[in-house]
């Protein structure tokens, strides 16, 4: 049996909802007010028999345990999966030999007496002179112990010592990125005559350290390496004490330093983190969207340095959030950009003028919005190389928006910032090429395909049908055991990349398996399995490549189209009709005021199946 089925078969679903919600058990279907949206009448419903819930509120969220767990505890798919076995006494075994998959329990503790010892290092006469820095920087020893802040003193003192006198055997330590070796096979410390930052993950584990000279010497910071504990790139600093507040203010504020944060939070601003460097990655994006629209339409702000604003660097960052943001999987999130005033960085603007700081961020502008003035200022709008090299920097980042009364805005400003027309404007300018961007990479799965009628062996010859059988549908995946219509569409975009742009916009929600719904999700995210795999978890990637690898159907491109968009259409029909038949079951126990509201909530669905119906989506 795969982890998945096991882990649902072993959930008592009732009883790991009741450990959130207080459940009214009075009935055959328990209920409760909704975790997930404010409400005064009770419209969350747990189905025990399917092992299913379905909030017929405002939210109308619905799925099985292993979905009710990511959305509440903010986890991915791995995680809520690892959270439901462990809860329900399964062995997770680590099956094979990924460097990611490897338990990180011994580097977190190696991480926790570090930063024992760092601390008892600050709170000591050698800590003197580290302590009198953090006081000019307004923070305290208080701060710094509620703040994980501690020393990693020079000299004969080494933390590697004291790992040894801890048991902490020294691949362990290196493992953890504390200690490393030296040219002459001795080890020694990673940081040392540094203050110390501990970094932890939303789980509020210590994963590694941040580490700041305390001499001037270079680099002022250095991070611990990549580990399996420590991945910076998906990594937000203060997301452990920011992602409450987030959530609540559907908000999220970005900075770049350790002491950003840290300011921040102790002057009251806890919607914020840093991306410890100058870029926003991808999966960093992901974990603040999932923060952030928790509660309907989220906001991004990134707030710059002032002395990186102008930087070449900050604005290639910038262009790659603008890129990450193009591929329109993040719904409901917008990214803006903001400047403290008087020049200052966020700490010391934080510091000095709080109030001054909280109105530059009400004054952020959205993010491309900023970039095509802050690239006007880069080049010589009075000569025509000028205007050209202004106007072919701003081109694709205008092309990549789907949208056309947005594309054409920003055409428009773009045009008065030159002093050109538009007409003018976009004639000068390099045209995207004709290909599509969305055959342009290789495929999510092993074996993708990039052209739908590419030949299979003796599956080359199309079929002479319009449209791919049920029967031939059941025949390829009569051995998953799982949805077949669902997992369908997925072995159809798993393989062939030129179908994207007709699947990639559905809503997630339309997977009614939580481990399908988690493998569309990432399959959204990104055109290549192995960016994502250690996301995934041994049983999704290894279900993403038994997909990959079916052999579909002899069909052509055109045919493989209107399968995925019928694909597509059926489960939209077939998930409206399942909320309908659920409202209709529950009319039979409301009355008064519940089925009231219950009766104007049914017609959101009914719009929805009639639109299906008569083919108006």
């Amino acid at each position: 049996m795969a982890l998945v089925d096991e882990v649902k078969s072993r959930s008592d679903i009732v009883q790991v909802i009741s450990d959130y919600v207080d459940l009214d058990t009075s009935s055959r279907q328990p209920k409760a007010l909704c975790p997930f949206h404010s409400e005064r009448s009770p419209s969350f419903v747990i189905y025990p028999e399917s092992g299913s819930w379905r909030c017929f509120g405002s939210c109308a969220e619905g799925g099985d345990v292993i979905s009710f767990m990511m959305k509440k505890e903010n986890l991915s798919f791995v995680e809520a999966l690892e959270n439901l076995a462990n809860r329900a006494g399964i062995k997770v075994e680590e099956r094979n030999n990924e460097p990611r998959k490897r338990p990180v329990t011994g580097l977190i503790e190696a991480n926790e007496i570090a930063s024992e010892y760092f601390l008892s290092r600050l709170k000591a006469p050698v800590g003197a002179k580290t302590l009198g820095y953090l006081k000019d920087r307004g923070i305290d020893i208080e701060t710094a112990v509620r703040r994980g802040l501690g020393l990693a003193p020079s000299g004969m003192e080494t933390l590697s010592g004291h790992l040894r006198t801890r048991n902490v055997q020294a691949r362990t330590a290196r493992d953890a990125g504390l200690i490393t070796r030296k040219d002459d096979g001795s080890w020694r410390d990673m940081f040392t005559g540094r203050l110390t930052i501990e970094i932890r993950d939303a789980r509020d584990r210590i994963i590694g350290y941040g580490a700041r000279t305390l001499d001037g010497s270079e680099p002022k910071y250095l991070n611990t390496p990549q580990t399996d504990a420590f991945d910076k790139s998906s990594i937000m600093y203060g997301l452990n004490w920011a992602a409450e507040s987030i959530r609540a203010s559907n908000e999220a504020v970005v900075v770049e330093g350790y002491m950003d944060v840290i300011a921040a939070h102790e002057h009251g601003f806890t919607n914020v983190v840093a991306s410890m460097g100058t870029a926003v990655t991808g999966q960093q994006l992901d974990a603040l969207s999932r923060h952030a629209t928790a509660g309907g339409i989220g906001t991004i702000i990134l707030c710059l340095d002032s002395d990186t604003a102008g930087e070449a660097a900050t604005m290639r960052a910038l262009e790659g959030v603008t890129a990450e943001l193009s591929t329109g999987r993040r719904k409901g999130i917008e990214v803006k950009v903001a400047r403290p005033y008087g020049g200052k960085d966020p700490d010391e603007a934080i510091r000095s003028d709080p109030d001054s700081w909280r109105t530059s961020l009400s004054a952020a502008v959205p993010l491309l919005d900023y970039l095509i003035v802050a690239k006007s200022k880069l080049h010589n709008l009075e000569s025509g190389q000028g205007i050209a090299d202004f106007a072919n920097g701003v081109a694709p980042l205008i092309y990549n928006i789907t949208n056309d009364y947005d594309q054409d805005r920003y055409w428009s400003t773009t045009a008065k910032l030159a002093s050109v027309t538009e007409q003018r404007l976009k004639s000068i300018v390099d045209k995207p090429r004709s290909t599509s961007r969305r055959g342009s990479r290789g495929g999510f799965g092993n074996g993708s395909r990039r052209n739908g009628s590419a030949k299979r062996g003796n599956n080359s010859q199309v079929m002479d049908s319009g449209r791919i059988s049920s029967d031939q549908v059941s025949e390829v995946l009569n051995t998953t055991g799982g949805d077949a219509l669902e997992e369908h569409l997925l072995a159809l975009v798993l393989q062939l990349d030129d179908l994207r742009e007709h699947a990639i916009a559905m809503p997630p929600e339309f997977f009614h398996q939580s481990d399908n719904r988690a493998l569309f999700t990432a399959w959204q995210s990104s055109h290549k399995l192995g960016e994502i795999s250690h996301e995934l978890g041994e049983d999704l990637t290894e279900k993403s490549h038994r997909l990959a690898e079916h052999k579909l159907p002899p069909s052509d491109h055109a045919r493989h189209v209107e399968d995925v968009t019928q694909c597509v259409m059926r489960l939209r029909e077939r998930h409206f009709r399942q909320i309908k038949k659920l409202q209709t079951e529950r009319f039979k126990d409301l009355e008064g005021e519940e089925a009231a509201e219950l009766l104007g909530q049914s017609l959101i669905p009914n719009e929805n199946l009639r639109k299906v119906m008569t083919g108006r989506v």
